[in-house]
């Protein structure tokens, strides 16, 4: 077991091992290197108009991190395979759909070269749309996510582990997280320009893009706490990323709103230290759900009123803000339902 860097069972009945804190360390710094190249790529679909061909330097930095990251993962993988059990439970806990999504990205890749030599490079949204870039993210997700998945289902997991333990998983979320948020760019938030004054199409891609985000930053939290006591830092690890790297792709066109990312993860990581959400606690989980959209669009509207000013009625902003509670409690008991009480046999 020692040689490769397993410990505990993550599943006794399957008896899939678990890798070390270290190979899982590895796997998401290849996976950084990885979701980096689609932020730069990305960056070059929206800023450069001149891209005609597949081979490029953002398209070289993207698809060396996939070569990177599939290199390892599949090394782990083998080395860590286990011949008396067969399909996804021979590998270790997290790693079968991480081979899984290696498979998938090499289609996808292989796709998007002949993708772009029968219809061209794609520019802005269209590039969001493509089916060859909708199988690299799906490679990408099963990838990223693979120490989410394995510790979530490993019993010998803490309930509260301190800030460097959890690195890897909170890694993985935050990197699935970006993923998501750059999939769905055209309604982000933190690179929109707030400042229409009337009912029209920009005021209200405003207004989507700060629902959209909404749900997209309180989803992996949320799921998150169901499992742990988040360390502090937790959310401001995940709203900074987000910012930062969503940012980037705009090219920091609007360099307040990565502060503003960083400003709301600040307050709602002070906000989960008071509340200390769980699925034990249930009313307390609401709760969050409730009250995470208001720290975060609180802060959010607070920056933009700063260093722009906001330019919509105080009903719109409110009202948008309270819309993303909504909706924020609306998930918290999707995702926590009450339980359902022993019905009389008929």
């Amino acid at each position: 077991m020692a040689t490769t860097g397993q410990h505990a069972p993550a599943d006794a009945l399957r008896g899939q091992p678990r890798v070390s804190w270290w190979v899982d360390a590895v796997t998401m710094l290849l996976g950084t290197w990885l979701l980096v190249g689609l932020v730069v790529d990305g960056w070059a679909h929206n800023n450069l108009q001149a891209l005609e061909t597949f081979f490029t330097p953002w398209h070289a930095v993207f698809y060396s991190g996939f070569v990177a990251t599939a290199a390892w993962v599949l090394a782990t993988a083998a080395r860590a395979r286990q011949p008396s059990r067969s399909g996804l439970a021979a590998f270790p806990a997290g790693y079968g759909l991480a081979v899984v999504g290696v498979v998938v990205f090499a289609v996808g890749g292989a796709g998007d070269m002949t993708w772009h030599s029968i219809f061209g490079i794609e520019q802005d949204v269209e590039a969001l749309f493509s089916p060859t870039h909708l199988l690299l993210f799906a490679g990408m997700a099963l990838i990223l996510s693979t120490p989410l998945r394995a510790a979530w289902s490993d019993p010998a997991e803490p309930a509260a582990p301190g800030y460097r333990r959890f690195l890897p998983v909170l890694a993985s979320a935050t990197l699935v997280t970006v993923l998501v948020a750059f999939a769905f760019m055209y309604w982000a938030a933190f690179i929109q320009t707030i400042g229409a004054s009337s009912y029209d199409p920009p005021l209200l891609d405003g207004v989507a893009s700060v629902l959209a985000t909404n749900l997209i930053l309180l989803a992996p939290l949320s799921l998150l706490a169901r499992r742990w006591r988040l360390p502090l830092g937790t959310t401001t690890t995940i709203y900074g990323s987000v910012g930062v790297l969503m940012g980037a792709v705009d090219a920091y066109r609007l360099p307040a709103m990565v502060a503003a990312a960083v400003l709301a993860g600040l307050a709602v990581d002070g906000l989960l230290r008071l509340l200390e959400p769980s699925a034990s606690r249930p009313q307390r989980f609401w709760v969050m759900g409730a009250l995470v959209p208001l720290a975060t669009w609180s802060a959010y509207f607070a920056m933009v009123a700063v260093t722009a000013g906001i330019g919509w009625s105080a009903e719109l902003w409110t009202g948008t803000i309270s819309w993303a509670c909504l909706l924020g409690l609306a998930l918290s008991l999707l995702m926590l339902p009450p339980p359902i009480p022993n019905a009389t046999p008929r």
